[in-house]
Order: structure tokens, then C-alpha cells, then sequence
């Protein structure tokens, strides 16, 4: 009878574990090292939720990454946000951060996807430029196991921390289109020194159905957030 309830609490615990191919997943990478979690994951994601996932203390290549969320909606909007509470490098000498954020089966049909980002860089000056970036897949390609970013590179904004702290903001709508289901995945490369953090990290990407022509302030949201940390070079595919 041991035995039995042994074989079906193993075959209860195999069904929950979601498949290589699950729609919403995350990574984490520094120093060689990665993390990675997809929605539901038995042992790393904390929130219970669908399309809702949540990690708490992970400590990958000597950088902390203390609380991401990542969460998503599909349908008449379309959503996909990646956030961090606090992330700190506990190395002992410089680091490359990677986080990366990915679902599938978004709905169509969109023509374009307002990506924004915000971040507090924290005793970072001195520090290489920090990036991120948002892509669109057409074809509805998975991203972010643990390191691919499937489609086209809708928006890159590249800066560094010139005074501490030093925060940015910022936003910027770029063409897109899909009539039938996509994959978003959006990204970031943190460059921290020795004891440098980032806090309130957060990268957002909604989709529209109808492209709005932007006010003139708005298009450069993006660059001029990251102007005032300095070094900028924004770019579009």
C-alpha cells in the first residue's frame, strides 16, 4: 500500500510540473550561471497563478535577485511585464546581469506595442552601459529558455548610472504586426560594480490594435530618460 502511495503522489507531482514548451518563462543569468522558471513550476514559482510568476531570493552568479514578477494578458490587450524588487551584486567584482521574460499565443490582430521601462541604478557609477530590449515574433516562437529572443528587436536604449542614485523612465510605441497568434519577449542586460544594485525595475510591453500617431514629446520618452543617466545610444530594427 507504501508503495502505491508513493507511485501516486510521484505521478500527481509530474503533473504539475509544465512542459518544456510552457507559455510564460523566465531567466535570470550572470557569471556563466542561470536561473530559469516557466509559469507553475514546482520549486520556483511562488504565485499559484496562471500567467502570474513569481520568484523570491534567487542568487544567481553572485547577484541577488530578491522578488521578479512576471505577468501577462492576452486578448483585446495584449500584456507582458517584468519586474524586480531589488537586484544586487554580491560577486565581489563586476557583473553582467541578464533577465529575460517570454510567453507565447498572444492575439492578434496588432499593429504596433508601446514599450516602457523605469529603474533606480544604486553606488553604480563607474559602471558599463546597461540595455534593454523588447522583441515581437510573428511566427509565435517561445523566448527566454533559457536565452533566446525570437523575432524582431522593436526597441534597444542602452545607458549608465552618472550620479547615485540615478533613476530612469521612459516609453515609446514601435510598429508591429501580427494578424494571428505572437511571443513578445522583453529583456535586460544590468551592468553592476562591486556592491551596485538596481531597484523598482520594471520592463511593460501592450500591444495595440490601431498604430496612434504619437505626440511629438513622446517619441523620444525613451532616450530622454536615459539621457540624464548618461550615456545613451537608442536604436530601432
Amino acid at each position: 500500500m507504501r508503495h502505491v502511495l508513493l507511485a501516486a503522489t510521484a505521478i500527481a507531482a509530474l503533473a504539475l510540473v509544465p512542459s518544456a514548451n510552457a507559455t510564460l518563462q523566465l531567466s535570470i543569468g550572470a557569471n556563466g550561471d542561470t536561473f530559469t522558471c516557466a509559469d507553475g513550476q514546482l520549486g520556483c514559482d511562488l504565485s499559484g497563478g496562471a500567467n502570474n510568476l513569481l520568484t523570491v531570493n534567487t542568487l544567481v552568479g553572485g547577484a541577488f535577485v530578491q522578488i521578479t514578477l512576471v505577468q501577462s494578458t492576452s486578448g483585446a490587450s495584449n500584456t507582458l511585464q517584468l519586474s524586480s524588487s531589488n537586484i544586487e551584486n554580491q560577486s565581489g567584482a563586476p557583473i553582467d546581469v541578464t533577465l529575460l521574460a517570454s510567453q507565447t499565443d498572444f492575439t492578434g490582430p496588432v499593429t504596433a506595442v508601446n514599450n516602457s521601462g523605469s529603474l533606480t541604478f544604486n553606488q553604480n557609477v563607474g559602471a558599463t552601459d546597461s540595455t534593454l530590449k523588447f522583441w515581437a515574433d510573428p511566427n509565435n516562437v517561445q523566448g527566454a529558455n533559457p536565452s533566446n529572443t525570437p523575432g524582431t528587436l522593436l526597441e534597444s536604449v542602452s545607458g549608465a548610472a552618472a550620479t547615485d542614485p540615478d533613476s530612469f523612465s521612459g516609453s515609446n510605441i514601435a510598429p508591429f504586426i501580427a494578424a494571428g497568434p505572437f511571443s513578445m519577449t522583453e529583456g535586460a542586460i544590468l551592468s553592476l560594480i562591486t556592491g551596485g544594485s538596481v531597484t523598482g525595475f520594471n520592463q511593460s510591453m501592450v500591444t495595440l490594435a490601431e498604430t496612434p500617431v504619437p505626440e511629438p514629446m513622446s517619441l523620444g520618452l525613451l532616450g530622454m530618460g536615459l539621457l540624464g543617466l548618461g550615456l545613451v545610444r537608442y536604436r530601432r530594427s
